[in-house]
């Protein structure tokens, strides 16, 4: 759907693509953090793993509202609050991309913040997707 670039000249990217060409005629969407709050909003787990992937449920679920798919994020920020523990679990989190988002993985940014709008939130994920 979208050109994925990856410059010869820049380093090979493990997770995510350097830059994203979008074609002509899709709409912009902008989907806000989502936190892995269920329908009330309540955090379940405090379990870092299991936040990123409810994060990843809820921007999909999102996306889906307007007729999307995982194939239609070109960008994405991730918030946490722990990169150690980010890195700790890098092999987790990736069976959790993998299982919603095969080998598609947008352009990225993971960004460490000292806090989220919930205390109990450890992960927020923002996204910007092209839309039909």
């Amino acid at each position: 759907m979208f050109e994925m670039l990856n410059p010869p000249t820049r380093h090979n990217p493990s997770g995510y693509t350097h830059g994203v060409i979008i074609p002509e005629g899709k709409r912009m969407m902008f989907i806000s953090g989502q936190l892995s709050g269920n329908i009330d909003g309540v955090l379940e787990s405090e379990d870092f793993v299991v936040q990123f992937s409810a994060c990843l449920d809820n921007v999909l679920t999102v996306l889906e509202a307007a007729g999307g798919t995982s194939k239609n994020i070109a960008k994405m920020n991730i918030y946490i609050t722990d990169f150690p523990l980010y890195r700790s679990k890098k092999t987790e989190l990736a069976v959790a991309w993998c299982s919603r988002f095969g080998e598609t993985f947008p352009s990225m940014t993971i960004i460490a913040v000292q806090e989220l709008f919930d205390p109990k939130g450890k992960v927020e994920i923002e996204a910007i997707a092209f839309v039909d």
